[in-house]
């Protein structure tokens, strides 16, 4: 259910990004009438564009950039409040579970884990549901239950890495949409080429690959940041998991 939900969040961004890429190129066919100066005089020019000017500038693509970087900073956000040791894999929690199933205490074991829900509780209550049929069985449910569980864990943060190789690409296209624009002016302007129209395209070109780099370049380090989290967590958690692994073959 929770993949499934996903799946439809991840295809309804897209058909927006399909979408908004579509208007994008359908407004680059009519740019020389549409492309003006965003500084009116020279004055003004010398305190160069605003960020607003900036933006309006990239066109349809800023919009879809926008929409990448509001997804990277709830999944970043997201990150920060999950990806945590003494959340995910209580070291205090888990010694004491491995305690009570040493001492043959199945009942108190069950209880802790009924009270927690982390990674280490579920590993344990899916080997003790399943050491009725044999200590095979309860092997192979908790093994396969950590490797969900940490797979989870990559997949989360496996978005950021998305992210991160989308963006220059949607930067890309608003490049190429950009010079698409630019040689519009000089295809289909009648009279003398005005500078400041051709500049106009050029500088979308520019904005929206910059705008590309700037969400991808903090994608890639908080991918990188929360990948070591990751490899930390999923080391505890086999570690942990091997020596409950052994106890409940015993039991």
């Amino acid at each position: 259910m929770r993949k499934t939900k996903k799946r439809i969040i991840v295809l309804m961004f897209a058909l927006v990004s399909v979408a908004a890429v579509f208007l994008a190129g359908i407004n680059s066919v009519n740019a020389a009438s549409e492309l003006k100066p965003y500084i009116e005089t020279v004055e003004k020019s010398k305190e160069g564009m605003t960020l607003w000017q900036m933006i309006k500038t990239g066109g349809f693509i800023m919009l879809i950039l926008a929409f990448l970087s509001l997804g990277l900073m709830t999944i970043i956000a997201y990150n920060f409040m999950t990806l945590k040791i003494s959340k995910l894999s209580p070291s205090n929690l888990a010694e004491d579970i491995i305690n009570k199933l040493e001492s043959g205490k199945e009942k108190a074991a069950r209880s802790l884990c009924s009270a927690e829900h982390n990674i280490i509780t579920r590993v344990v209550m899916s080997g003790l549901d399943r050491k009725n049929k044999g200590p095979v069985f309860a092997r192979e449910a908790m093994e396969n239950r950590v490797a969900k569980e940490i797979g989870f864990l990559w997949q989360n943060i496996t978005y950021l890495a998305d992210i991160a190789t989308i963006a220059p690409l949607i930067g890309l296209l608003g490049t190429v949409l950009g010079m698409i624009q630019a040689f519009n002016v000089i295809a289909f302007q009648t009279a003398v080429v005005k500078p400041i129209l051709l500049a106009g395209g050029v500088s979308k070109a520019m904005v929206t690959t910059a705008g590309g780099l700037i969400i991808a370049i903090p994608a890639m380090i908080f991918y990188t940041y929360f990948r070591a989290k990751v490899q930390n967590i999923a080391s505890v958690v086999e570690n942990y998991s091997a020596d409950i692994i052994k106890i409940v073959e015993k039991m």
